[in-house]
């Protein structure tokens, strides 16, 4: 399985990667505490390369965002550049990393604080409010513990949507993910990833806002209303994947009982989820968008704790990407 992984992800850098500079003093701080705290290259994959027009869909799904990251290292790896990423969930956070260009990023966080409860547990819901620890994983760890590469992600020829879902109207909010500041778009990260009952509600411009799964799990509508010609879809379940009715809707319906729009779109999640896995199926087939999706039953749930399960789930999206890269090259150059 190792010979799957990419190289950098087990050396690390000579020193962290630059800090956004409202975080300038925290991250160097961190740096100087721990000079190899980083395993990531000092410089983003992405530079002094170009960036193809290429729209990339990434499902989320949590923890099974492992998937992702690995096919999004092999991307990475190869020279793979697309310039529009459109994220949901586990997915914008997948594609934050694509767009910083840091190789392993994902994988080495999601391997590191698996077992950290702060990071992504029930516990952290209990003592936050939040199963995602929003001030531990938006904040301490990207601007302290692992120092995210800010100055590359605003300087990257690459840009990211992020999708959530708005109560109120019961409809996806694409949002476009240029500053990561408290007060900017970083709230419309941390929404696409609020998943329901576990997460509060963040409110940012006016809106309440909840993970986009509930109402555009896999955007690949939107990605086509872009008027691009090219689309490749990470998907998140393999092919035989069936989600069925929410087990929980009597508890999200006394949860949401203000929002009915968002309650509508719940209660049918399932009966929108499966329609939109065949339309991509159909549309991969005909050669109009490129899918790379699991090949076997994904057995990771969403807060996975066991590291090697989530390491060989990384090994599979690795693998997958590399399987599928010959047809990927010729689809693109169509």
């Amino acid at each position: 399985m190792n010979e799957t992984l990419p190289s950098e992800q087990h050396n690390a850098a000579e020193r962290a990667v630059p800090p956004h500079p409202e975080h300038a003093s925290d991250a160097e701080s961190a740096r100087q505490a721990n000079p190899a705290s980083s395993p990531f290259a000092s410089k983003p994959a992405w530079e002094g390369k170009e960036a193809v027009p290429v729209n990339l869909v990434l499902e989320g799904g949590a923890m099974r965002g492992q998937f992702t990251a690995g096919v999004l290292d092999y991307f990475l790896e190869h020279g793979l550049f697309c310039d529009q990423v459109i994220g949901v969930s586990a997915g914008a956070l997948n594609g934050y990393c694509y767009v910083s260009g840091e190789i392993g990023r994902t994988c080495f966080l999601n391997m590191k604080y698996c077992n950290d409860p702060r990071y992504l547990s029930m516990k952290s819901f209990v003592h936050t409010g939040n199963a995602c620890g929003r001030e531990f994983a938006f904040h301490e760890v990207p601007e302290k513990l692992d120092p995210f590469d800010f100055q590359a992600f605003a300087n990257s020829p690459i840009t990211l949507t992020a999708v959530s879902s708005d109560l109120e109207l019961g409809e996806a909010d694409y949002h476009a993910v240029r500053d990561l500041g408290r007060d900017a778009d970083l709230p419309y990260l941390i929404a696409s990833s609020s998943m329901p009952l576990v997460s509060q509600i963040v409110e940012v411009d006016g809106k309440k806002l909840l993970d986009g799964g509930t109402c555009d799990s896999v955007p690949i509508t939107y990605s086509l209303l872009t008027g691009r010609k090219k689309h490749i879809v990470v998907l998140t379940q393999d092919a035989t994947y069936e989600k069925g009715p929410n087990k929980l809707m009597p508890v999200l319906s006394q949860m949401y009982a203000d929002f009915p729009h968002y309650l509508e779109r719940l209660r049918y999640r399932h009966v929108e989820y499966n329609r939109t896995y065949r339309q991509v199926a159909r549309m991969h087939e005909a050669g109009e968008v490129f899918a790379i999706q699991p090949q076997c039953p994904v057995e990771v749930h969403s807060m996975e704790h066991d590291q090697d399960k989530l390491l060989d789930l990384y090994a599979q999206g690795y693998a997958e990407a590399a399987r599928t890269w010959d047809d990927l090259q010729e689809y693109l150059a169509k």
